[in-house]
């Protein structure tokens, strides 16, 4: 499941960052990544939270070798045709015409929104308090308020009471379906199952019913569980068959080193994700990051995905 309403600083790569603030180089390779995220990562590196507006749109493919974060960052926003402005220790990402319409002299403030869609909440700020002007992160359900400190006062008053209420309803659980043990046949077969965490369920249940189309197969969606009715060595072999496949979908979008550290910018699901050596996401290690690649490991098992796949 996509993610939503995290936070825009959760994820900080403050090892790097507190090299790239020095004197120290930078490598960078990306290929068809979204320069929205290749904007957060840069300027993570530099230290500071990132905000990046929606009108920031568009993938970049290049490699830059031997440049500080700083330069980094002005070329590649003057390259796209965007700009940033330093906003306490937030950069803001967006075009020039709306970086001088939102941002100026007046009090800002970021409100982060974890039950609520970000526009909904906009659209309550400027019904309620309408001197005060909203930028938002769709993406991270962000709202910025922008205006005089009195009324950001009663605007993000207002959101948080807003938000809270809303997290306050509870969303019933869904009862897993009982199974059903099946009997053994005379070939003394036994039933088996093993929960399918990342792949298409139904794409396993067919390649499996290809390999022993004598033996019986079930998906069940509701549960995740894939079952099947076997001898014990068959089913030996087939959980084998089915760890090899049942591997999250994860993009390598970008990598980005220093002399002794390395970032891998990786998507799963619509969500970018910046992984240094030891990162997790959805259960999986980053455990090595080579020239186009990144290795994922999980106890004993390991995948490699490659630039731009």
């Amino acid at each position: 499941m996509r993610r939503k309403g995290i936070v825009i600083a959760a994820v900080l790569i403050a090892a790097l960052a507190s090299q790239a603030l020095g004197a120290e180089l930078v490598n960078m390779e990306f290929k068809q990544a979204p320069l929205g995220e290749v904007l957060q990562i840069l300027g993570q590196l530099g230290g500071y939270n990132v905000l990046v507006d929606s009108s920031v749109r568009g993938e970049v493919s290049f490699v830059l070798k031997d440049l500080s974060v700083q330069e980094a960052l002005d070329l590649v926003t003057k390259t796209t045709g965007y700009g940033y402005q330093l906003v306490g220790n937030t950069l803001v990402f967006a075009s020039e015409e709306r970086l001088r319409s939102e941002f100026g002299s007046e009090g800002v403030r970021f409100v982060s929104i974890a039950h609520v869609a970000a526009d909904d909440a906009r659209a309550l700020v400027s019904m309620v308090v309408p001197n005060v002007r909203s930028f938002v992160d769709a993406k991270h359900n962000l709202v910025v308020l922008y205006g005089p400190e009195k009324d950001l006062e009663v605007a993000e008053r207002v959101l948080r009471q807003y938000d809270q209420q809303a997290g306050g309803k509870a969303v019933p659980a869904q009862a897993l379906p009982q199974e059903t043990p099946l009997k053994a046949g005379e070939e003394q077969l036994s039933f088996y199952a093993v929960p399918i965490e990342y792949a298409d369920g139904q794409g396993i249940l067919t390649m499996l019913r290809h390999l022993l189309p004598q033996r019986e197969f079930a998906f069940h969606p509701e549960s995740g569980l894939l079952s099947a009715r076997t001898t014990p060595e068959e089913w030996e072999t087939l959980k084998v068959v089915i760890a090899r496949h049942d591997l999250p979908e994860l993009a390598l979008k970008g990598i980005l080193r220093s002399a002794d550290q390395a970032v891998a910018l990786v998507e799963h699901e619509g969500v970018s994700h910046f992984l240094k050596l030891g990162d997790e996401l959805v259960g999986w290690t980053l455990t090595e990051v080579g020239d186009g690649t990144a290795q994922f490991t999980q106890g004993e098992r390991s995948f490699v995905v490659r630039l731009g796949r």
